[in-house]
């Protein structure tokens, strides 16, 4: 048998690289194992439901967790350079195809590949699967507030005032209404606003983010006219009789209160029911007129009938002669008038004869504060209180003063 030699290596420095990488090596370990140990971190992750895997016609509604808790490991370098909004916890819903509670895996994105996920809680998530339905609903406006001190809201339009509304089927049998609120700040004019869309339930509660729906505020023109109150007035065509005149006129109601625009009802000053013929007048006459409003006024009272009540009278004029008196004179002082009596020329209506006191008329001069001499002063009138018309002649009369003779 041959015999084998190894020959010396003629390189004197082979141990010592052998030697150096053993050293590494055992410096690599102690490094990685005392200086950047290998360590643990928890992680609070959010879960993510992948819902666009879900087949049509369902709906996720509910979940049993929100987030999941990751305990990775990896030296403590690798571990510093983490950032858990880079870890995702995804929940895919591909095979799912019923309605119900279903227990789904939580799947952990890792893109750290010198970072190990030692545990995930939890593991799997329950969640509740619903049928995806749509339907339609009306939109009703609730108006909040008022307008400014007379105007009032003639009438408001909503447009669009049916939405389409989608989302779980037991969601949607807990609506009760849609609604559109608009809140007014004493609007004096017309206007047309944009106004968010709610979805309440029985109790009240706003659902709507539960749903997706195909409008989520809707267009409302809200008109608001000005208020005035307007009296109620007649006209009269042809002639009374000589001597006959109308003394009072009586209608019910005699005013009402309307809107309109607010250059209608500035011009606005009266409405006129209807036309009488004077000549068919009696002492009393009583009319019935159906009521009609100018072109864009609207009545805020239910009016439809106007009745008229008209009275007439006649006229009587009689003259009585008065004297006439000296008021306030001082005591030293004598006055004569000129003339010393007047004439009344009174005018009333026959209906009130019997009621007038004609004593209760005196005619008067006041000489308060005057001295002696001649004045032009007017004669000063107290008559009853129903009558008006009076005429006084003279209007004037001469005043003279004088003192007194120390034997009067």
């Amino acid at each position: 048998m041959k015999k084998i030699e190894l020959k010396k290596p003629k390189d004197d420095t082979f141990w010592l690289r052998v030697l150096s990488v053993f050293i590494a090596i055992i410096l690599w370990f102690y490094v990685n194992s005392i200086i950047n140990p290998i360590k643990k971190r928890e992680l609070i992750v959010p879960i993510r439901y992948n819902i666009s895997t879900l087949s049509k016609g369902l709906v996720m509604t509910q979940s049993d967790a929100k987030e999941v808790r990751i305990v990775v490991s990896g030296t403590q370098d690798e571990l510093g350079k983490v950032d858990e909004k880079n870890i995702q916890a995804v929940v895919d819903f591909s095979d799912v195809r019923q309605t119900g509670e279903i227990k789904l895996p939580v799947n952990i994105n890792n893109p750290y590949h010198r970072i190990n996920i030692e545990s995930v809680y939890p593991k799997n998530v329950v969640v509740n699967i619903d049928n995806l339905v749509t339907i339609q609903k009306d939109v009703t406006v609730e108006i909040n507030g008022n307008p400014k001190k007379g105007y009032i809201i003639n009438s408001y339009q909503e447009e669009p005032n049916v939405i389409s509304i989608k989302g779980a089927e037991s969601d949607i049998k807990e609506i009760s209404k849609c609604v559109a609120q608009l809140n007014l700040s004493l609007n004096d004019r017309s206007f047309k606003a944009s106004v968010p869309v709610k979805v309440l339930d029985m109790k009240g509660k706003d659902i709507t983010s539960l749903f997706d729906l195909s409008q989520k505020s809707i267009d409302v023109y809200v008109d608001i006219l000005k208020t005035k109150q307007v009296p109620l007035t007649v006209k009269f065509k042809g002639q009374l009789p000589p001597g006959k005149i109308i003394s009072r006129i009586v209608l019910k109601p005699s005013t009402i209160n309307v809107a309109g625009k607010e250059e209608d009802i500035n011009s606005l000053n009266e409405i006129v029911v209807g036309t009488v013929d004077a000549r068919m007048l009696e002492n009393v006459s009583t009319f019935q007129f159906d009521f009609n409003l100018p072109k864009n006024i609207k009545a805020l009272d239910n009016v439809k009938q106007v009745v008229i009540t008209i009275y007439t009278d006649s006229i009587v004029q009689k003259s009585i002669t008065i004297p006439v008196e000296v008021k306030d004179l001082e005591s030293k002082y004598l006055a004569s008038l000129s003339p010393d009596r007047v004439t009344l020329t009174i005018k009333y209506y026959q209906s009130n004869q019997s009621s007038i006191d004609f004593s209760r008329f005196r005619a008067y001069v006041d000489v308060s504060n005057l001295t002696q001499g001649d004045y032009s002063l007017p004669v000063m009138l107290e008559k009853p209180d129903n009558i008006e018309n009076v005429e006084v002649s003279p209007s004037y009369i001469k005043v003279t003063i004088t003192e007194k003779s120390q034997n009067q």
